[in-house]
């Protein structure tokens, strides 16, 4: 009786609220912060780029988010390594190195006065282009580079619930979903085909029909007290995401990285997902099952303690 009643409450949930895996408290601050364009720091009003841009025309760039705790990005190094592998992966010059990258943002946050509880996101283009074509060699002017910080402190009234789609993540030899490129259409029709069911976001499968990733996060699940996360072939490379089957493996968590199916997802005992902005973030429901009690887990509620011990370690 008690599984029914939670499960009606999901679905009210559905009706009455949205929720997204990046939903923050509401913070008149970030009205008015400072935004680094090309190497100015600029109001919001005026941080803006060319119509000719090839991120704005053509998705063609790449970005990078991290969080700020106590003063200190967390896994800095991680995300920037993150960041220059993915210009290598699309012969992009940036035009800095590490330290000018991790100076730029630095100088961004300081201009905010930021010390904590925020959220950057760092996005590079392969810059104006002279003429509004594909063609890479038409962008001839150096890269635009936006970094963007606000006051950010995740708030989740409930769980997420998911709906499969049928849309996938790009294949390695398209448009490989290790790359944070600023072409997401196919995750964005993803998340708009969850909502349109009912749904807050997308549980997607790959190629074979395996559980892979959800539209903007990594996908974990519990069976009894094993942790299972997909291949890793066919999603996102997430930091947050090792860090948790680091941290499970450490902690004598059995974790795997495996192949398996929506039988196995809707029969387990819990579900989450990971990513830089919400850290761990429960799955309440998966195509209207509900996942356990439809709430964070005992497993993952320890694995969440264990993330913020690490994140304690790494910022203090």
């Amino acid at each position: 009786m008690q599984t029914y009643i939670k499960l009606i409450e999901l679905r009210l949930s559905k009706m009455t609220n949205n929720v997204t895996t990046h939903q923050a408290n509401e913070d008149a601050r970030n009205d008015n912060i400072l935004i680094y364009v090309n190497g100015n720091i600029v109001p919001k009003s005026q941080a803006v780029v060319s119509v000719y841009d090839s991120g704005f025309m053509l998705g063609d760039g790449i970005w990078e988010g991290l969080r700020l705790y106590n003063g200190k990005w967390a896994f800095l190094n991680e995300h920037i390594d993150r960041l220059f592998e993915a210009s290598l992966a699309i012969d992009l010059d940036i035009m800095m190195n590490r330290d000018q990258v991790i100076q730029a943002l630095e100088d961004t946050r300081a201009a905010n006065n930021i010390t904590t509880d925020a959220h950057a996101r760092l996005m590079i283009t392969r810059g104006v282009k002279k003429r509004p074509f594909q063609h890479p060699s038409l962008s001839q002017s150096g890269p635009t580079f936006v970094i963007i910080v606000e006051h950010s402190k995740p708030k989740l009234p409930r769980p997420i619930n998911l709906a499969t789609v049928p849309h996938m993540r790009g294949l390695p030899m398209t448009q490989d979903p290790k790359l944070n490129s600023h072409s997401k259409l196919n995750c964005i029709l993803a998340c708009i085909a969850a909502e349109k069911s009912g749904a807050d976001e997308a549980l997607m499968l790959d190629i074979n029909g395996f559980v892979n990733t959800t539209n903007a996060c990594n996908f974990f699940i519990v069976r009894k007290g094993v942790v299972w996360t997909s291949t890793g072939d066919y999603c996102m490379n997430g930091i947050t995401r090792q860090k948790v089957i680091d941290l499970c493996r450490e902690d004598g968590i059995p974790v795997f990285e495996r192949n398996y199916s929506l039988v196995d997802t809707y029969g387990a005992d819990e579900a989450f997902l990971t990513g830089t902005f919400g850290a761990q973030t429960p799955v309440g429901s998966i195509d209207g099952r509900l996942i356990g009690k439809g709430e964070l887990g005992p497993v993952a509620t320890r694995i969440r303690m264990l993330y913020k011990s690490l994140i304690i370690k790494e910022t203090t």
